[in-house]
């Protein structure tokens, strides 16, 4: 995994927390820079960061270091945002995946 993997995956469960960098951050005793840094691959954050980041966003500190093309991990992703979908948007994420399922 390269750093720039590790921070796709932190800015991805921290979007799917629906939290904004300054909202982490202030969650998580960091700076939004530092976030910022870390989601870019300019930082790489210590164990201690990663356990941090885990506990705030609800997820395991291994899920950082899943592939994205993990099967596993595609279907944890989808149902982590099926599940923090807010109501009135379910309908839509009903739709696309009808669409995406569609055979031509």
């Amino acid at each position: 995994m390269t750093r720039s993997a590790l921070g796709f995956a932190l800015r991805r469960y921290r979007k799917l927390a629906g939290l904004t960098q300054a909202q982490f951050a202030e969650r998580t005793g960091f700076d939004p820079k530092t976030i910022s840094r870390f989601e870019t691959g300019a930082y790489t954050p210590s164990v201690d960061a990663l356990m941090a980041f885990a506990g705030v966003l609800g997820v395991k500190p291994k899920d950082f270091f899943a592939e994205p093309d993990d099967e596993e991990e595609q279907r944890a992703y989808l149902f982590g945002v099926i599940h923090n979908a807010p109501p009135k948007d379910l309908g839509k994420l009903i739709a696309a995946v009808d669409q995406a399922l569609a055979k031509p």
